[in-house]
């Protein structure tokens, strides 16, 4: 890309890392990119997508991102043929040895966005109305992606324990108005998430493992989940305008089928994304912010630089971890139809070209010491992983590398190869014993 200002930063390292692998990457994260958006586009593209869901009018219109002033009011979004109310029921509450009723509030920041994603992916890719959350608050927060759980009155634990209180004590009206032929309107009033939630302690003080989603929020979720990439919500997970983002782009841009993609205003994206701040800070935020969603979400095709919004046909986030060939310059011919995705099916491979695809290959067998094929493994292992045995970092390289049977282009094992390397050098670097 080159730099284009048209495009975000993701969208230029998926470019860079086709044309020179990571050092293209690298190279150009040093005069147009971050550390941050580096490293989290890096790691996304090293791991396997892994799936995780969330509700499509969720998507479509997102939950505060700070506290409001009064936050026992309820939360209306409307944006065209959607509609979504939030209302924080008041529970009844044991204060000082009295039963109260007394409203939470309704939820807001990135906390119970985290929370709720988590909870509808399990119920979706289980397909039951139970959801485990583990066997105590601290093994909960470690796998929704937060490595250090803290405690106090300002520690992660409280603050997440808050808001998942809030989020599944409100109750949650959804309206779609259905206008086109294959749209099917739907109304869904007046539930809970959980209707047997009673906090994420019970009554005896301890963790509340389990939650029993209600029946008329399952149903109708597992009709309106919109695939999502767990790895990319863990790279977002301290910024709610950045899952906001995300979201929205992941549930939308699959969805435009017009070529010249789809144009809206920068308010009508403010109402999707629930943000109150004056417009001209709100354009700084989300262009600052696209720059990390687009480094974990790379296919998302948005022109942010002008006075409204471009929305292109762009993949899901969960169908290709690595960019594909649709990834175009900002004012290249659009495809006829939108992509779908990046990944070539087998009867692609055998139809398209030899000369414009790269076959798919098994890491090499046996010995890299000596081949033709296995030289450039060799030189890698040699120049950036001495003074270890290239040969024993092969057998580690094989029992330890993720899905080591799929089969990837040369280009991108030697790229997965070159990485295992660095880290093997550097972990073996460390070890006081070696």
């Amino acid at each position: 890309m080159n730099g284009d200002q048209h495009s975000p930063l993701g969208h230029q390292y998926a470019l860079a890392m086709l044309n020179g692998g990571e050092e293209g990457v690298r190279k150009l994260a040093v005069t147009a990119g971050t550390q941050l958006t580096l490293d989290a586009f890096l790691r996304v593209q090293d791991e396997e997508p892994v799936p995780a869901f969330l509700h499509s009018a969720l998507c479509a219109m997102s939950l505060p991102t700070k506290r409001p002033k009064d936050d026992t009011q309820p939360i209306v979004r409307e944006d065209g043929k959607y509609a979504l109310a939030i209302n924080p029921r008041p529970v009844l509450q044991n204060i000082d040895g009295k039963s109260i009723m007394r409203s939470l509030g309704v939820p807001y920041g990135a906390y119970p966005r985290v929370a709720l994603i988590y909870l509808l992916s399990q119920a979706v890719m289980k397909q039951s109305r139970d959801v485990y959350l583990g066997r105590n608050f601290t093994e909960w927060m470690r796998r929704l992606g937060y490595q250090t759980v803290s405690y106090g009155p300002r520690g992660t634990a409280n603050l997440m324990r808050e808001q998942v209180d809030r989020l599944l004590a409100c109750e949650w009206q959804i309206r779609w108005d259905g206008t086109g032929t294959d749209d099917n309107a739907f109304a869904v009033r007046d539930v809970k998430i959980s209707n047997e939630y009673a906090g994420s302690l019970d009554k005896n003080g301890s963790f509340a493992r389990e939650i029993r989603m209600s029946e008329g929020f399952y149903s109708h979720l597992i009709e309106h989940a919109v695939p999502l990439n767990e790895v990319a919500i863990r790279e977002l997970k301290g910024t709610p305008t950045a899952l906001d983002l995300y979201t929205y782009l992941a549930y939308r841009l699959p969805r435009i089928g017009s070529d010249k993609g789809q144009v809206i205003s920068w308010d009508q994206l403010a109402k999707h994304l629930g943000n109150e701040a004056d417009s001209k800070r709100f354009r700084q935020t989300v262009r600052e912010t696209m720059q990390i969603v687009s480094a974990v979400y790379p296919n998302a095709n948005v022109d942010l630089s002008g006075r409204k919004v471009v929305l292109h046909p762009s993949p899901a986030p969960l169908e290709r971890k690595l960019v594909g060939p649709h990834l175009r310059l900002i004012g290249a011919a659009a495809p006829q139809t939108a992509p779908r995705s990046s990944v070539k099916s087998r009867r692609d491979l055998a139809t398209s070209s030899a000369k414009d695809i790269e076959p798919l290959l098994a890491f090499p067998v046996g010995t890299l010491s000596y081949g033709t094929r296995e030289s450039p493994y060799r030189q890698i292992g040699l120049t950036k992983g001495k003074p270890w045995a290239v040969d024993d970092m092969a057998a580690a390289f094989r029992k330890g590398c993720p899905n080591f049977k799929k089969e990837r282009t040369e280009k991108e094992w030697l790229r997965v190869w070159e990485a295992f390397v660095i880290s093997y050098a550097e972990r073996r670097a460390n070890r006081p014993d070696d």
